[in-house]
C-alpha cells in the first residue's frame, strides 16, 4: 500500500512539475506560439445583448489578459469590483459612462480615468465612489441604453459621460465580431465558477482554448468594420470625423440619444459630459471645431459640459497615449483628464 501511495505521489509531482515547465515555456514564447491565434478582446469579454439597441455588453465574470493588462468583469457585467445595488448610507456615488477610453483599453483598472478620479476625489471626500460602466466601442445611443439598463439601478448621485468624437457613429468592430462569432466566453469551460475563474490565468489554457476555438469556428479575427469604419478607411481619419457630423442621419441619431439621456436622468440626476481629446497631431490639432459642435449640442440639451482640450494641448500626443498603434489615453493622459474633472466638480459644487 505504501509503495502504491509513493508511486501515486511521484506521478503527481512529476505531472505538476511538467505542467509548470510547460506554463513557463508558453509564457516565455507566448508571442511566437500564439501567432495567428489571437482572439479579439471583444470576444473574450463581450457578448450579444438582449437589448438590440445596446447590441452587446460585457460578460459577467469574464477575465482576459491582453496588451499587458488584465480585464476582469464583475458579476454584473461591469469592469470594476462588485458593488451593492443599494447605495450605502453616506456614500456619494458617481457613474462613469463611456467607450473604450472609459473602459480603459490597454490599461489596468486602477489606471482608468474613473478609478483615478475616485482616488483624487477621496483625498478630500472619502465617501465618494466612482463606478466604471465603460464598454469598448460604445457610441452615445448605446450609452443611453447602458444608463437605462444598468446604471440607474445603482442609484448614482452623478453621471459623468466621457464623450469621444467618434461617438456620433457606429465606429466599432465589437458589434460585427460578436454578431458573427458567438460563444467564446463559454467555450472550453467547466461550468464551475471558481475553476473557470482560475483557468484564464494560465497561458497554456488560453493557447489551447484559442487554437481550438478558431479551428472549430473558422473565425476570421481580422478587423471587421461598420459602414462608418469602412468610410474611415476610405477617406481617412481626419475627414471621417468632419463628415460624420455633417451627415443628417448621424446627427439625428445623436440628438435622439441626448434626448433619451435627458429623459432618463433629469431633473433627478445631474449629468456631466466631458470631451475626450484625439491624441493625433497635437501641434496642429484638427478637431477643435468638432469640440465646439459637441459643446453646443450638450448645452442645447441642458447638460453641463467640460472640455479639457487646452490642458491636453500642453503636451505631446506621445505623452498622453498608450502607443503609436494604440491612441487611447495612457495613465498620464487620464491623470490630466481627471484633474480637470475634479477642478470642475469642486468649482460647481457637484459633489456633496
Amino acid at each position: 500500500m505504501k509503495k502504491l501511495l509513493l508511486r501515486f505521489f511521484l506521478v503527481f509531482i512529476a505531472t505538476a512539475l511538467t505542467l509548470v515547465c510547460v506554463e513557463v515555456l508558453v509564457r516565455v514564447f507566448w508571442n511566437k506560439l500564439n501567432g495567428q491565434t489571437i482572439i479579439p478582446l471583444s470576444l473574450k469579454t463581450h457578448r450579444v445583448a438582449a437589448n438590440p439597441l445596446m447590441g452587446y455588453e460585457l460578460v459577467p465574470g469574464s477575465v482576459a489578459f491582453e496588451d499587458d493588462a488584465w480585464y476582469r468583469i464583475n458579476k454584473d457585467g461591469i469592469r470594476d469590483k462588485d458593488y451593492s445595488l443599494a447605495k450605502p448610507n453616506g456614500i456619494f456615488r458617481i457613474a462613469a459612462v463611456g467607450d473604450s477610453s472609459t473602459f480603459g483599453f490597454g490599461l489596468e483598472l486602477e489606471d482608468t480615468w474613473p478609478k483615478q478620479l475616485e482616488r483624487e476625489l477621496q483625498k478630500t471626500k472619502p465617501h465618494v465612489e466612482v463606478i466604471n460602466f465603460g464598454v469598448m466601442g460604445y457610441n452615445t445611443p448605446q450609452e443611453a441604453e447602458r444608463i437605462q439598463d444598468k446604471v440607474l439601478k445603482y442609484s448614482p448621485d452623478l453621471i459623468i459621460i466621457g464623450y469621444s468624437l467618434n461617438d456620433i457613429g457606429v465606429f466599432s468592430r465589437e458589434r460585427r465580431v460578436l454578431a458573427t462569432y458567438k460563444g467564446y466566453d463559454t467555450f472550453l469551460t467547466t461550468g464551475n465558477k471558481f475553476v473557470d475563474g482560475l483557468l484564464p490565468h494560465s497561458k497554456t489554457y488560453l493557447l489551447i482554448k484559442n487554437r481550438l476555438y478558431l479551428k472549430k469556428t473558422h473565425a476570421d479575427t481580422r478587423p471587421q468594420y461598420s459602414k462608418d469604419g469602412l468610410k474611415y478607411l476610405r477617406i481617412g481619419y481626419n475627414r471621417y470625423f468632419i463628415y460624420a457630423y455633417q451627415e443628417k442621419e448621424n446627427w439625428d441619431i445623436l440628438n435622439a440619444a441626448f434626448e433619451k439621456i435627458r429623459a432618463l436622468t433629469q431633473p433627478q440626476i445631474p449629468v456631466l459630459f466631458v470631451i475626450h481629446t484625439e491624441f493625433t497631431e497635437m501641434d496642429q490639432y484638427l478637431f477643435a471645431e468638432i469640440h465646439e459642435i459637441v459643446k453646443k449640442l450638450c448645452q442645447d440639451h441642458g447638460f453641463p459640459v467640460l472640455d479639457p482640450l487646452n490642458e491636453m494641448l500642453a503636451y505631446k500626443s506621445r505623452d498622453l497615449r498608450i502607443s503609436d498603434s494604440n491612441v487611447h489615453p495612457n495613465a498620464f493622459g487620464n491623470k490630466i483628464f481627471i484633474q480637470a474633472i475634479a477642478r470642475y466638480l469642486q468649482n460647481a459644487s457637484m459633489v456633496k
